[in-house]
């Protein structure tokens, strides 16, 4: 790496892991931890739906995300 400068190593350092990381479990915002569901099939249109799915995953809330059911609880 003799002919990158730090900052450039930094930045690529940090933009690898934010792409390793993007897709794991856990997504704060606020007050709710939540991720994808695992069982919910298709594109989500209806809360209730997800919900229900996300309860038998465990989880006490699901809500609909640009068109992704989002397993959620709060933190």
């Amino acid at each position: 790496m003799g002919s990158m400068n730090k900052p450039s190593v930094v930045l690529l350092l940090f933009l690898s892991l934010f792409l390793f990381s993007a897709g794991n479990v856990v997504e704060v915002e606020g007050a709710w931890c939540s991720t994808p569901s695992r069982r919910f099939a298709g594109a989500c249109f209806r809360n209730a739906n997800c919900a229900n799915v996300c309860a038998t995953e465990g989880w006490p809330s699901g809500i609909c995300d640009s068109f992704r059911c989002m397993c959620r609880k709060r933190c």
